[in-house]
């Protein structure tokens, strides 16, 4: 793999106690999908450390990088207002955790980047509380959605992101009455589409254990999304999975939803839970304390996040497609709960739909369509023979009318539709024939499927030396059929789009070789 070389390639100048730079780490984690634990531990194997410093400034340059690229959104109009407000109000109290409504005050609102006293209704906005049960899009996790309201107040909430870190902001619009700073208001997210997201990171987390199960410990996060209608997780491997690796991976993780898992959600010390075993997410920050997400005992991770309270809630878990997002890079796209079902549901029908259409039960139609292509295969070689031969007559037939020009033997035909690669078979023919004599052929054709022109003109050697030069001959005669082409005196080809020309560019060849 690419980012194995790379590494070696930078370890070949490296011995015993030396350290391998953070950019080359940076390098191998940002082009080639390598997380930085895996590159300490390949190093740790051959005695060499790694500057996890220098890889930390990299990450944070990146993050940097993105949130200038990032100036432009509406999010950041106002970016040094949330710093502002973040160094003025503190964190907000996040409730989200145990209820999903929750008395709060509006502690700043900002409009178009500027912080405001009041907003009217028709206004977007972007709301900071002094406690919300909004979740901030963080960790691959959206931002949570619902309502502001109080007495002849609604703001309705349609993204939930964290400008700043530690800083929840909710963007929205008033839909009624005046929003003000200081208003004591009612924050309430959409339950059912949490619960629907909580579903999918539980299942995001069950997932990532499955795969690390099947595949090896090679495979760490490189990215996800947790949305409320699908999932998606990016992961390092060096290969496209097989169909059975799919397979058993979501054979575990739907062993392990059944199960009705406990999920365990506690706080403890960053020291601890490194000694316990639990999964982090290598370039990302901690603090001290970090919250830990036990899914019974299969899998322990580090998350922020909203979880279900036992693997059972999630239902079901389908995977949809397995695909290459880059080098070392896989990535997995799945559906849970009555997503899943819908998912499966629709494919079940369009199975039954394909069954009825070739009358046999749902479980014989991959046999019937294997038996099926067998069959269409066996006719078009079939075809393929019986047109060869009556190309081959077609041929025979022209040869015998050939007509002797400057020397050489010349065929002018127009085969219908065809192709080039016909085109190419029926000189083969003529060749065969001609032996050493002096031929050359001029050819049109249709394309089957559009219908516009082809032409081929071609010779053998004893042909050419005796002047006709197939690169001319089609330059000058290609504008008829408002076509464009070129070649050697051997052999040229051209392509129009004016199949109506054809009888004009055969009278043409015939005026330009004096035949």
């Amino acid at each position: 793999a690419h980012g194995e070389g790379f590494l070696e390639d930078a370890l070949e100048g490296l011995k015993e106690g030396d350290t391998l730079s953070g950019s080359i780490a940076f390098t191998l984690h940002d082009t080639y999908g390598f997380p930085f634990e895996l590159t300490c531990e390949i190093c740790a194997e051959q005695g060499i450390e790694v500057d996890e410093e220098g890889f930390n400034v990299e990450m944070e340059a990146q993050r940097q990088r993105a949130r200038d690229a990032r100036k432009d959104d509406a999010w950041d109009l106002g970016a040094d207002v949330y710093a502002a407000l973040l160094e003025e109000l503190g964190e907000p109290e996040f409730t989200g955790y145990v209820e999903d409504s929750t008395e709060a005050t509006v502690k700043a609102i900002v409009v178009e980047g500027q912080r405001v006293s009041s907003a009217a209704a028709g206004t977007e906005v972007c709301v900071v509380l002094d406690k919300t049960p909004f979740y901030g899009e963080m960790g691959g996790q959206v931002g949570d959605t619902g309502t502001i309201t109080a007495d002849g107040l609604e703001v309705e909430v349609s993204n939930t992101v964290k400008p700043e870190a530690g800083l929840p902001v909710c963007k929205g619009v008033v839909k009624a009455g005046t929003l003000e700073e200081g208003a004591a208001v009612t924050a309430s997210i959409d339950a059912l589409r949490r619960a629907r997201i909580a579903r999918n990171h539980t299942a995001t987390h069950i997932l990532q254990k499955a795969l690390t199960t099947v595949l090896g410990d090679h495979v760490k996060q490189a990215g996800s999304l947790v949305a409320p209608d699908r999932l998606r997780f990016d992961f390092t491997h060096f290969e496209q999975m097989h169909h059975e690796q799919i397979a058993e991976v979501e054979r575990i993780a739907n062993e392990i939803i059944m199960s009705n898992l406990p999920t365990v959600i506690y706080e403890t010390s960053l020291t601890a839970a490194r000694e316990n075993g639990v999964l982090a997410l290598f370039g990302e920050k901690y603090g001290e304390f970090v919250r830990v997400v036990e899914v019974g005992s299969f899998s322990k991770e580090l998350c922020g996040g909203t979880h279900v309270g036992s693997t059972g809630e999630i239902g079901l878990l389908k995977i949809v497609q397995e695909t290459s997002v880059g080098a070392n890079t896989r990535r997995i796209e799945a559906v849970t709960s009555f997503d899943a079902f819908n998912y499966v549901t629709a494919q079940t029908e369009e199975l039954h739909q394909t069954s009825r259409l070739l009358n046999c039960p749902a479980l014989d139609v991959a046999e019937r369509v294997a038996g099926l292509q067998a069959r269409a295969k066996e006719a078009e070689g079939k075809l393929k023979r019986a047109a060869k031969a009556a190309s081959e007559g077609s041929i025979a037939n022209a040869i015998d009318a050939a007509i002797e020009v400057n020397g050489y033997m010349l065929i002018v035909e127009d085969l219908g539709k065809g192709t080039v690669d016909g085109m190419r078979e029926a000189w083969d023919v003529v060749k065969k024939r001609a032996e050493k004599a002096p031929y050359a052929v001029v050819f049109f054709a249709r394309n089957a499927e559009t219908g516009a022109p082809l032409m081929m003109a071609a010779a053998n050697e004893a042909a050419v030396e005796a002047g006709f030069h197939a690169g001319n001959l089609i330059k000058a005669v290609a504008p008829a059929i408002k076509g464009g082409g070129g070649g050697k005196p051997a052999m040229a080809q051209a392509g129009g789009k004016d199949a109506a020309g054809i009888p004009a560019a055969m009278a043409k060849v015939i005026e330009i070789l004096g035949a």
